[in-house]
């Protein structure tokens, strides 16, 4: 059968309800380079496949890739995935027609740190999309532009030449065909499960990212919640000790007063000439206490309204003072990193990638509007490419440094120290579970299982 050495690429974009748009790869370098736009796909990320065709219109290449477009239409001009690259060193894939592909997905990605920036297919009966790639370039393939080799003969012929007798191949057993499709169909079953488990680990990240951001936003608001109780609680206790006084005082002048009026009662039954006089002298008496307590209390709760407001004055200031050193941070911050940023704009341009290693993280790629994020916190940078919070990526990092159990052990509490089986992926990490050793402590019985594993290791 002749073999047709003509080959094409062409760029298929997929959108909910199969493929939207395909153009020529020569089109998607000049949308690459800003010379033209998509206005249609402003502000997503879109999903797309470059594939490699051959002159009979069939897929021998594909890289399933993502890209984002600006609220113009525009590419993302940091964008830089090796498409060629990951098509010739793509890993097997289905048959589409030219016997198995070589495909690039993201579960299987031949160059580690481009995996987030690809996709995996969907296999689904009625929702395949390596069928609708298949089906797409069959028809619409030469309209395209995509170059089709008219020397081929139709699928099935063998070309001879004028005058010669065509060769009858020999018949192979019935049970070839039979297998090279089994084996081919679990190939594609093997490459669907690898889809779907990479799917439901990367689901089940980030719903446990999510969780521990979650319950932190909540240990904070509640921590905060019981600042307040006890700031309330010791204003309560203070007021209340302040009223048990103008009690003391209250009954102390009471207790004066009844006692100053027994002495005037027995004065005015010595003196009865003199009885209305002490009347008078003891109702202004009361008339003037009365008065003078509620002086004292209008006087205390003045002063404690006037600390009061002090105290909001006071917080009201500090939170200015706050909000203006963090704008003067924040501009100094802009004025110096400026300079910097400019530089490593142009050095991306030029095409020069920062790459840096971060144990679980594996080789992180960072781009020119991250450098100043990833220098003030690299460990929080680390954390959000494991889909792990900084806290729980730092823990699972002195863990996988010194896989050592942390259970407390002895009178002076120190750690028991006993080598356990080291968790090499951050979100598999268990603060608490996976740093203990539940079988050796606290009474260090012998586990003969995890001494085997530690001794292969």
């Amino acid at each position: 059968m002749a073999v047709s050495s003509v080959t094409s690429e062409a760029i298929l974009f997929f959108e909910r309800g199969g493929i939207g748009k395909s153009m020529l790869f020569a089109d998607f370098e000049a949308i690459l380079d800003g010379m033209v736009g998509v206005p249609e796909y402003a502000g997503r990320e879109m999903r797309g496949a470059y594939c490699v065709v051959n002159g009979r219109l069939k897929v021998k290449a594909l890289v399933l890739f993502l890209i984002d477009f600006d609220a113009d239409g525009m590419a993302d001009h940091t964008w830089n995935v090796p498409l060629r690259h990951l098509a010739e060193h793509g890993g097997p894939g289905p048959d589409m027609g030219a016997g198995p592909i070589r495909l690039a997905c993201r579960s299987q990605c031949p160059v580690a740190w481009h995996q987030d920036q690809l996709w995996d297919p969907s296999m689904k009966p009625g929702a395949n999309d390596f069928v609708a790639a298949r089906d797409l370039l069959r028809r619409r393939g030469a309209k395209m532009g995509l170059e089709v080799d008219e020397d081929l003969p139709p699928d099935g012929e063998v070309p001879t030449l004028a005058g010669q007798v065509p060769t009858v191949r020999p018949v192979r057993e019935e049970g070839d065909p039979e297998r090279v499709r089994l084996a081919r169909t679990i190939k594609e079953l093997r490459l669907r499960i690898h889809t779907l488990e990479t799917g439901q680990k990367e689901e089940l990240a980030r719903l446990r990212y999510a969780r521990q951001q979650k319950e932190e936003i909540l240990s904070a608001q509640l921590e905060k919640v019981l600042t307040q109780f006890k700031t309330l609680k010791s204003q309560n206790t203070a007021l209340r000790e302040q009223n048990d006084s103008l009690k003391a005082q209250a009954e102390a002048l009471r207790g004066s007063l009844e006692e100053q009026a027994r002495s005037l009662e027995e004065q005015a039954g010595r003196d009865a000439a003199r009885g209305s006089r002490l009347e008078r002298l003891t109702e202004q008496y009361k008339l003037n206490l009365e008065q003078r307590l509620d002086e004292e209390r209008a006087r205390l709760a003045g002063e404690i309204h006037s600390r009061e407001m002090d105290v909001l004055n006071r917080d009201e200031v500090i939170g200015q003072l706050r909000a203006e050193i963090a704008d003067l941070k924040r501009d100094h911050l802009q004025v110096a990193h400026s300079g910097a940023s400019k530089m490593l704009e142009k050095l991306e341009d030029l095409g020069l990638s920062f790459i840096a290693f971060h144990p679980g993280a594996g080789h992180v790629s960072v781009g020119a509007g991250q450098i100043a994020d990833y220098m003030n916190n690299p460990q929080a940078f680390a954390a959000r490419k494991c889909l792990v919070t900084e806290d729980h990526y730092r823990a699972w990092l002195a863990h996988y440094e010194n896989p050592v159990c942390q259970v407390a052990v002895g009178p002076e509490q120190t750690p028991c120290g006993k080598r356990v089986i080291r968790v090499d992926v951050p979100n598999q990490f268990k603060p608490g579970v996976s740093d203990c050793n539940s079988n050796r402590c606290p009474h260090c019985r012998s586990d003969s299982s995890i001494d085997n594993v530690l001794r292969f290791r």
